[in-house]
């Protein structure tokens, strides 16, 4: 066992970020809470943001959708300006076999997004070979976001080169493919989303 990373004093970070607000100023960019689950730790991640944006910087977090939309209302929301929202596969049974949870308040969480804040929320799919790029899974995510009249999504690209992050904190190797996406096969997923604005970052 070995400790990976540390822990930084709110204003510790800060300190670090403020070295780069000119580069955000002129960038358009800021400072992104990502994971694990930004939502997780959610009191120290709302004072961040909160100290964040009273600097100036803008902020985005990226989440898997898995949270009491109550306390995330009331602590987080007023204080990101935009939230990448990781919705994997549309059918509940799915989602709890490869996830261990059903999506029903993944997708609640969504529905309030788009209709809180329609223009600051992008689903984004995660494209992992075999899984969720079926036919069956990007009809029915293709479905529940027209639904919730969302404008744009964003396909994330299938990366394999993670497998040994598992490893290096002792945990057994997965069945996942182990290459990456081709051209042809993010196309045909890209198909299912033609009614959408196709984002990347």
């Amino acid at each position: 066992m070995r400790q990976i990373g540390r822990f930084y004093e709110i204003e510790e970070i800060l300190d670090i970020v403020l070295r780069d607000k000119v580069y955000f100023e002129t960038s358009g960019g800021g400072v992104t809470l990502s994971g694990g689950e930004p939502t997780l730790p959610l009191d120290y991640a709302s004072q961040l943001l909160r100290v964040l944006k009273s600097n100036g910087i803008r902020t985005a977090i990226e989440t898997n959708g898995f949270f009491e939309w109550s306390r995330f209302e009331a602590q987080m929301l007023d204080w990101i300006d935009l939230i990448l929202f990781d919705l994997k596969l549309g059918d509940p049974e799915l989602h709890l076999q490869y996830t261990g949870r059903q999506n029903d308040t993944i997708l609640k969480n969504l529905l309030n997004l788009t209709r809180t804040r329609p223009n600051d929320v992008i689903p984004r799919v995660p494209l992992i070979p075999g899984i969720t790029t079926l036919q069956s899974n990007l009809t029915k995510i293709s479905d529940i976001l027209r639904e919730m009249m969302v404008k744009r999504c964003w396909l994330l690209q299938y990366n394999p080169l993670g497998f040994s992050k598992r490893e290096t904190i002792g945990k057994p190797t997965v069945d996942l493919p182990h290459k990456f996406l081709t051209r042809e096969e993010y196309e045909q997923a890209a198909s299912f989303f033609s009614w959408a604005e196709l984002v990347e970052m």
